[in-house]
């Protein structure tokens, strides 16, 4: 075989070669049957609304205070001699609190009696010498003068020795204790504070957006008292709305009056307050767990098996339910899966 026929041969055989792999290629990957990938549904659960009553309210934080707390001053300075009260112990009206030490005031009432005994026996004898007139008129009204004035220091040196017992205004609860026995007290020193541990108010700060809402309904707004750790719920109702806005936390002061309840409430606690301001009847009733976390709505079509938006069709809100309009009282809702589906997203309803 000729040099320039094998060349031939090589090349039509490497041509062949070719060929057949293209054919391969072609037939086996290019000309397969193709194999599609679909994703898994998107799992959720749906809910229809329900009819009731739904409560439009707000949760606010408080305290509470007694309705009146009253601070039991010294109207004297000295020393307490005598403290047998102790917080916590009920006491009467003019139940002696404290007592001041009497003895500087005991002699300061001596000496004002004194003085205005001579004071007395020198008018009288100036009294008698006018009627004969031995004594001039002037004499008489400076006589007369010096008596009173010596009565008034009298009567008020037995005033501040009356004053050396303290004694309680109002009948109730000592609460707390603000001296101790042996210590110096001034004038106006507050020995101990007092309340009647049965008439109890709750003091709020309310968000001003609801300062005309609570006024209009200010006589059928009621509230729900709870504390930290308890079950029991106190009922409450408006005793007075502040008529300042702070201007910088821009609310306002609410005070609630505790009407009934089984919670043991003291002046001072941290309670949480339910202001329920509105009631409406007989309407759907979405659990809030159906909204998104900015407040919409997803519905299910049976029929397309896909994932509506709906917005945020909510009418009222509350803690624990979402009024929507009556037009979707035969809607199912997504109420868990809501917050990984899009709109027009085909799901599997489990």
């Amino acid at each position: 075989m000729t040099k320039g026929k094998s060349f031939v041969l090589r090349w039509l055989i490497t041509a062949l070669i070719v060929i057949g792999l293209l054919f391969i290629i072609w037939k086996f990957i290019i000309n397969a049957d193709k194999q599609t990938y679909e994703a898994p549904l998107e799992p959720v659960k749906t809910e229809m609304a329900v009819r009731g009553n739904f409560e439009q309210s707000i949760r606010l934080n408080g305290y509470v205070q007694a309705s009146d707390m009253i601070p039991v001053v010294s109207f004297v300075s000295g020393t307490l001699n005598e403290l047998p009260v102790k917080e916590g112990q009920w006491v009467e009206k003019d139940t002696v609190i404290a007592r001041v030490d009497p003895e500087p005031y005991k002699l300061q009432a001596d000496q004002a009696e004194a003085l205005y005994l001579a004071a007395k026996a020198t008018f009288a004898r100036v009294e008698n010498l006018i009627q004969s007139n031995a004594v001039t008129k002037q004499n008489y009204d400076e006589a007369k003068a010096q008596l009173d004035a010596y009565k008034a220091q009298f009567d008020l040196a037995n005033v501040q020795l009356g004053y050396t017992d303290i004694k309680a205004p109002v009948s109730g609860t000592v609460l707390t204790v603000q001296s101790t026995e042996s210590s110096a007290v001034s004038q106006g020193t507050c020995v101990a504070v007092i309340a009647d541990l049965e008439k109890l108010e709750i003091v709020l700060s309310v968000p001003e957006t609801y300062y005309g809402i609570i006024e209009k309904n200010r006589e059928s707004v009621k509230a729900r008292i709870t504390r930290s750790g308890e079950y029991s719920v106190a009922e409450a109702t408006v005793s007075t709305i502040s008529p300042y806005i702070d201007p910088q936390s821009r609310s306002f002061s609410l005070t609630l009056k505790i009407n009934d309840g089984d919670l043991l409430l003291r002046p001072g606690m941290f309670v949480t307050a339910e202001l329920v301001y509105n009631t409406m009847e007989n309407v759907l009733l979405l659990p809030q767990k159906a909204t998104c976390t900015d407040g919409t709505v997803y519905m299910y079509d049976s029929e397309t098996e896909k994932a509506v938006y709906l917005g945020n069709i909510a009418v009222a809100a509350g803690s624990e339910y979402i009024v929507i309009p009556e037009s979707y009282s035969n809607t199912a809702f997504i109420t868990e899966g809501q917050n990984s589906v899009l709109e027009g997203e085909r799901v599997r309803v489990i």
